[in-house]
């Protein structure tokens, strides 16, 4: 006989969803991009900045701003500030040319394909 438990643990063990890392799959959302891992920034308009992560294998993130970001989509760009080397929803990007300070909304896993229409929208 099998008791609960065991059929708890066998769920669990067979890498059901959940268990997955956060973000890892393409439209995967997350709270937190650790910092120490990101390549670059660029700015697409005034509500998405895409996140270029190291290294081919990690991939890109779309971070969704929660309402238009004034002066964010200006060459000037963004900052943050942390102490726990993570970006996290819901904290606020700085605009550098406005001083605007805009909280994300969203962190979204995309894929290869996505992050390059993005970069077109940009130009």
């Amino acid at each position: 006989m099998i008791s609960r438990y065991t059929i708890v643990l066998l769920v669990a063990a067979s890498g059901s969803p959940a268990l997955a890392a956060e973000g890892s799959k393409v439209g995967d959302t997350q709270m937190c991009i650790d910092t120490t891992a990101i390549r670059q920034t660029p700015v697409i308009d005034s509500r998405t900045i895409l996140v270029e992560m190291r290294g081919g294998s990690r991939g890109y993130k779309r971070i969704d701003l929660l309402s238009s970001c004034p002066g964010l989509d200006r060459q000037s760009g963004f900052g943050f500030s942390t102490s726990i080397n993570k970006l996290c929803v819901p904290d606020g990007v700085h605009a550098l040319e406005s001083g605007a300070v805009c909280m994300i909304d969203k962190i979204v896993t995309i894929d290869e394909r996505e992050a390059k229409e993005l970069l077109a929208k940009k130009r």
